[in-house]
């Protein structure tokens, strides 16, 4: 079958060839320009909640900031601030130690203050503040003058008349200096709080690595603040071409030929488009594993930012929709398809596609003996049921589509214990192989008489038994011989093909493509049956 199935395949790249130089192109794509659309990236995305709430958010720029709100997508500036290490933070009490801020009712820092008065402007307010050594809050209607007060309602007397003391603002944000002075506070609740650096100048943001390390990026574009639940959700607004060029340097860089990175450039403009965070408020995250990494201006540079602006514009688009994006590393000559990889219903243009010129390339062999095989399985979550040694590996069924993608696998053992694992994503996060595209065999390590008369210790995958060749199926698979011996393996190996999920775009299968002379063009139609290449609705 997989020989036909070759065969078949190498008809149908064939096909692919010939219509590689009448791939379409919408006519709209002709432009020069279009209208560029702001993406908005949720950050501080800790994995795997996706959760991007945090409790407070430091910002630093060399410049300083511009302080105000947004409308839609468009920044409008109220004030600016010399000041170039802010600190936000939810408008509650707090203890803000080391340039670190946790709620606490008895900490240094309170959210109740005295008003000094209000005013129609913020200088004017800011006037009155600084002679009390206070701080301006920004409230509806415009601004007041605040007295900096103690961290509870009880350490503010209230005047007989008129408004003399403020609470805590339901989720307003305080925003303090790096030694945890306020400099104002943000409490209309009809916008949302927003900064930039002043001048163009770029906004470091602390990020903590999945690593544990603190890594210092620079971003550019507006940072919008919204509270909820006394917890800040900061979004980074830009425009899609800067973002692309931000996901270009980290997630491909230059080593990759210019096709390649035409093609990829395509599918990065794409991903925030297609928004699958859009209820969250914001079009992606900057989690590899949910949508693609967003380090901000790290890494960028001039060549990647030519090979974005030679695609300008062009989006991956299906019945006029932007695709879902998927990509991977590489899937060893067939790729995986969606309804294999996670389930669910058909998605036209992930579905399997073949490569067969490639599939002899990223092959990886893990080899086990039965303890080391047993103490794998055993420490893998999904696989708490098994408790002996005696463990067989059945592959049930593979992609429908006709790649090897292994969609249903039953692990079992000599007590009756078993697992079954569907979804070729499951078995592979289940095992915590390469790929979900992988063969196991189970060999015994026995002297035996070569063809040559020679005795020699080999690896064998079965033994001849009286009704006939009976091949090894797992570690509890004893096989008698006709000399009424039993021989059972003692060593598995895994053999597979491919790095990652396997669905979509295969980054070395784009550049075998490239290397035979395809367009990027060509590249994105190959991987991603019946799209168009079109500019922004």
């Amino acid at each position: 079958m997989k020989l036909l199935r070759r065969l078949l395949s190498l008809a149908l790249a064939t096909v692919f060839c010939i219509g590689a130089a009448v791939f379409p192109i919408n006519a709209s794509a002709k432009k020069a320009e279009y209208n560029e659309p702001y993406v908005r990236v949720g950050m501080y995305v800790d994995a795997p909640t996706l959760d991007t709430r945090r409790f407070y958010s430091e910002n630093i720029s060399a410049n300083g900031f511009d302080i105000g709100y947004t409308a839609g997508d468009e920044f409008i500036k109220l004030f600016d601030t010399d000041e170039k290490n802010i600190i936000l933070v939810p408008q509650v009490n707090i203890s803000f130690e080391n340039g670190k801020a946790i709620a606490d009712e008895n900490g240094n820092v309170g959210a109740y203050s005295a008003v000094l008065g209000s005013f129609s402007s913020y200088s004017s307010a800011n006037s009155a503040a600084k002679s009390k050594n206070g701080f301006v809050a920004v409230v509806k209607g415009g601004y007041e003058a605040r007295a900096y007060s103690s961290t509870t309602a009880a350490g503010v007397k209230k005047s007989s008349g008129g408004r003399s003391v403020s609470s805590p603002a339901a989720n307003g944000i305080a925003v303090l200096d790096k030694n945890g002075k306020i400099l104002f506070s943000f409490e209309d609740s009809s916008r949302k709080l927003a900064l930039r650096g002043k001048n163009g100048g770029a906004v470091n943001l602390p990020m903590k690595h999945r690593s544990g390390n603190i890594n210092h990026y620079d971003y550019s574009g507006i940072f919008e603040y919204t509270v909820t639940d006394n917890l800040l959700t900061m979004s980074n607004i830009l425009g899609l071409e800067l973002y692309t060029k931000c996901v270009m340097s980290v997630e491909i860089g230059t080593n990759f030929a210019v096709e390649t990175r035409k093609a990829f450039a395509v599918l990065a403009r794409t991903v925030p488009l297609y928004a699958k965070h859009k209820k969250l408020g914001f079009d992606v995250c900057t989690n590899s594993a949910c949508c693609q990494v967003y380090s901000g201006l790290y890494r960028m540079s001039e060549e990647n930012n030519a090979i974005v602006d030679a695609t300008r514009g062009l989006i991956a688009t299906y019945k006029n929709a932007p695709i879902m994006v998927l990509y991977h590393n590489s899937n060893g000559g067939a790729s995986c398809s969606s309804v294999a990889a996670w389930g669910g219903e058909e998605i036209p243009y992930l579905t399997t596609v073949f490569q067969p010129e490639h599939e002899d390339g990223d092959k990886w062999t893990k080899v086990y003996t039965k303890q080391q095989f047993f103490d794998h399985i055993t420490s893998r979550k999904s696989f708490s049921a098994i408790k002996d040694d005696e463990i067989s590996v059945q592959i049930v069924e593979t992609d429908p589509y006709g790649s090897d993608y292994i969609t249903v696998l039953s692990v079992s053992d000599g007590s009756g214990n078993s697992v079954r694992i569907e979804t070729s994503e499951d078995v592979r996060s289940a095992l915590g192989f390469t790929s979900a595209n992988f063969e196991l065999e189970y060999t015994a390590n026995l002297t035996v008489l070569t063809e040559n008369g020679r005795v020699e210790k080999r690896d064998i995958t079965g033994v001849l038994t009286a009704d006939g060749y009976k091949k090894f199926e797992g570690f509890g698979d004893g096989v008698k011989t006709p000399m009424g011996t039993t021989v059972s393996p003692d060593k598995v190996t895994v053999n597979g093909s491919g790095v990652g999920h396997g669905v979509g775009f295969s980054a070395t299968g784009s550049e075998q493509l490239a290397r035979d002379g395809y367009s990027y063009k060509y590249i994105l139609e190959f991987f991603f049956n019946g799209i168009t290449l079109k500019y922004p609705q």
